[in-house]
């Protein structure tokens, strides 16, 4: 069981480094993005912007390193919950937009679909493999 979840700790640390890299290169980009979506106020778009590639590169590296893994999971998966968040409620509100998750791509209904699909699935391994992580408790003498 401990060769899966390092598999999984590594699948996930993989994922959020590589989104986090894509969308520090292209930070203006990715502010037009989360503009697009209407949640935050304006002048927070540029702070989310700067911030969120630097929170999923961050907890990548948490995931990686044994000592800091739970802090990453964790990490992930209140990310993991803020874009599921964000994404149902965009859908809800009619806008087609592109989630910007891994570079721009043309946004359409569908692919909104799937990265909410894709998220609440990441987010379930993520908490299983949170709750795998947690330390045993040895019992007091």
């Amino acid at each position: 069981m401990t060769a899966v979840l390092l598999l999984a700790r590594l699948f996930l640390a993989g994922l959020f480094l590589y989104a986090g890299l894509v969308k520090a290169g292209a930070s203006e980009q990715f502010a037009v993005t989360i503009a697009q979506f209407t949640i935050l106020p304006p002048t927070f778009v540029g702070w989310a912007a700067a911030l969120l590639p630097f929170l999923e590169i961050t907890a990548a590296v948490l995931l990686v390193l044994p000592a800091t893994a739970r802090y990453g999971t964790w990490l992930i998966a209140t990310l993991l919950t803020i874009f599921i968040l964000s994404i149902g409620w965009a859908l809800s509100q009619g806008l087609i937009v592109d989630c910007g998750c891994f570079g721009e791509s043309t946004p359409s209904h569908t692919k909104m679909l799937l990265a909410l699909v894709r998220d609440v699935g990441l987010l379930i391994l993520t908490v299983g493999l949170a709750v795998r992580q947690v330390p045993e408790r040895t019992p007091r003498n």
